[in-house]
């Protein structure tokens, strides 16, 4: 067996969910300051299990965050709650990368991330068979 190709495959296979590669525009606040509210940020991906989306500012691991995700699949906002695993400085002091987990997703929220996944994914298939 080629040695490239199974480490490749290990890679992969480690990871939980299926990520996305799509650049929804979302809104998010930290929990514990709702009331300042980042309006809008790109979504860099997105699985059933977790985003990562670009931020002006860092975030502590383990910071409760609420974000607001648009879609064409629903005509509101869909609410998820999330935990960040990480925030990565991609431009000091400037961008950072941050990395979440959800966290009890409402049906609406899954019904929404299911669909979101479904679709990209087969699109995905369909550009690289």
């Amino acid at each position: 067996m080629d040695k490239t190709k199974n480490q490749s495959w290990n890679h992969e296979e480690r990871r939980r969910y299926m990520r996305i590669e799509k650049h929804f525009i979302i809104s998010y606040y930290d929990k514990n300051d709702p009331a300042v509210k980042h309006n809008i940020s790109q979504l860099k991906n997105i699985s059933m299990g977790g985003m990562c989306f670009v931020s002006p500012q860092t975030y502590s691991t383990g910071t409760q965050m609420g974000i607001e995700l648009k879609t064409p699949y629903v005509a509101d906002m869909v609410h998820l709650e999330s935990i960040v695993l990480q925030a990565h400085e991609k431009i000091p002091n400037m961008i950072y990368e941050v990395r979440v987990r959800f966290e009890d997703l409402s049906s609406v929220a899954q019904l929404v991330l299911n669909k979101i996944v479904d679709t990209f994914s087969k699109i995905s298939k369909e550009k690289n068979p």
